[in-house]
């Protein structure tokens, strides 16, 4: 598989009930993880707990888009990949939002090392 076939393929079971098979199939034990507000997380386990809690704090998926995906491979497996996606959901005791995020992913021998995500954390 090329690096943009895997990001692909991580984006695809990310955006659905496959998001923990993508994390044990394409993140490095030892990940970084950066969010858009600057506060960095380290370690897969760690973010195993993070999405657990998000999916809690939802009351209700109204949807989700996988927008562009792309990726630079300098070597196989190796390289960066960009992924835009967006997600619209009712939150408890937060109501409805809409996220819009563009994640980065430094990839190396298949697996994301590093991640940074952007999006706009203005009422978060």
């Amino acid at each position: 598989m090329t690096l943009l076939e895997m990001a692909q393929d991580l984006q695809r079971k990310a955006d659905g009930p496959e998001i923990f098979d993508a994390l044990d199939t394409y993140y490095a034990d030892d990940v970084t993880l950066v969010e858009g507000t600057g506060e960095t997380f380290h370690g897969k386990e760690t973010e195993r707990a993070r999405i657990q809690a998000f999916f809690a704090s939802i009351e209700e998926m109204h949807g989700s888009e996988i927008k562009a995906v792309s990726a630079h491979e300098t070597s196989p497996g190796t390289g960066v990949a960009f992924a835009e996606t967006s997600a619209d959901a009712t939150f408890t005791g937060a109501g409805r939002r809409q996220i819009e995020q563009v994640s980065v992913q430094q990839w190396k021998d298949g697996k994301v090392v590093h991640e940074r995500f952007y999006y706009n954390a203005a009422g978060m």
